[in-house]
């Protein structure tokens, strides 16, 4: 149905009154499609698509898509076996069980910004360092005008600390040219380097960017600058989690990946920025999932894209039949409220009856209404959120 469609349908249901008393119909529409999708899960909704980032054994948050409304399935789109089901956490049991649990999702939020926390153990990272210590892996030193360089024993997310330096002038960062060289030859140009970083404020923080190889002067790669953490969030204060592809890096020189043992972090900012902390460099192989959710876009364009609200009379509302139906009585009530004030109370009602049914017919068919029909046929297959409860203390008899 084109929203051209709706309007003639819409039209004789107000009586055949004119629409040019509806200030902003597509704005309408949208309020209609919130209320419809607020009641129900409709299938037609229903989308597929690859996460943007692939995910990673330790890294927990990913971006969600745009138009994410709630998750039915992920799963990894290479050889997925019965085994291969995640099951959704709330964000406390999420967070305490990283460590000891596999498969688990959680969708929280960051800022504002919805995010969807995956801890699906694949391929373990491989850690060029630690950064427990200035000397116990190479030797750490200042890039630029860096200082306060120590071992932060008290702020760190793994290990026994973090590298701890100020940023005096953009730029500023740290380096390690002599640790342990990691044989990344199978995952040359295909992993990613992953690392935490945190900023006690992030007002005058640019971006964070890496370089890596097997020096950093004359063979080495040089990441494309972050300015925003690996979920597509802004920085904050606190735990930034930096995620930097390989395969979108440039080389200068040629580096052998056999023997990656030099690595450069450093920070672009506005201003003097004070203990910034790194800890546990990963370098990590990927692994591409997809996700199966509920679209919060009810309308899509002539051009197939799926939007929140129509922009042209050519653009369909995606569905057929009773969820159409469900669609043109809950447009009703908006456009009826808008025409008609206080007078519309009949037309919202006759509505409503449609919507919700009529308790009091004596036809039980009548009871049920186009909601709970549509549910009935249409169950939700949203993903819920479950969470272990404590029996209380066990005894041996």
């Amino acid at each position: 149905m084109t929203v051209t469609q709706a309007k003639d349908n819409i039209s004789p249901m107000l009586h055949s009154g004119t629409l040019s008393k509806v200030r902003n119909f597509y704005p309408a529409c949208e309020r209609a499609a919130n209320t419809v999708l607020a009641n129900i899960e409709p299938t037609e909704t229903i989308r597929t698509a690859s996460l943007s980032n692939v995910v990673h054994d330790d890294l927990n948050n990913y971006p969600l898509p745009s138009d994410f409304k709630k998750i039915i399935d992920l799963y990894p789109q290479d050889n997925r076996t019965h085994l291969d089901s995640a099951q959704r956490n709330y964000a406390e049991n999420f967070s305490l069980e990283t460590t000891i649990k596999n498969k688990k999702i959680a969708i929280e939020a960051s800022e504002g910004t919805k995010i969807l926390r995956i801890n699906w153990k694949s391929k373990s990272p491989q850690t060029l360092n630690t950064m427990n210590s200035l000397t116990a892996n190479g030797t750490w030193s200042a890039v630029g005008s860096a200082t306060g360089l120590l071992a932060q024993s008290l702020y760190k997310l793994t290990g026994s600390a973090s590298i701890e330096f100020d940023v005096v002038d953009s730029g500023d960062g740290i380096q390690n040219t002599t640790q342990s060289a990691i044989d990344l030859t199978d995952w040359d140009e295909l992993a990613d380097v992953i690392f935490p970083i945190f900023f006690g404020v992030v007002t005058a923080v640019t971006s964070v960017s890496v370089r890596w190889g097997n020096d950093l002067t004359a063979n080495y790669w040089t990441g494309v600058a972050q300015t925003a953490q690996a979920d597509g969030t802004a920085f904050r204060v606190g735990w930034n989690w930096i995620r930097v592809p390989w395969s979108t890096a440039t080389e200068t020189g040629t580096v052998a990946p056999a023997t990656i043992d030099s690595f450069r972090v450093t920070v672009a900012s506005t201003g003097a920025i004070t203990n910034v902390r790194v800890d546990n460099i990963t370098f990590s192989l990927g692994r591409v999932f997809d996700i199966k959710y509920y679209s919060r876009f009810f309308f899509k364009s002539s051009a197939g894209t799926y939007l929140a609200q129509p922009t042209a009379d050519g653009d369909t509302v995606i569905g057929d039949g009773d969820l159409n139906n469900i669609f043109l009585f809950e447009l009703l009530k908006v456009c009826a409220h808008q025409i008609e004030g206080e007078d519309s109370a009949f037309d919202i009602n006759y509505a409503n009856v449609n919507l919700h049914g009529n308790p009091n017919s004596p036809d039980p068919v009548m009871r049920m209404g186009l909601y709970a029909k549509y549910r009935a046929e249409n169950p939700s297959m949203a993903k819920k959120a479950v969470t272990r409860y404590s029996g209380g203390p066990r005894f041996r008899r």
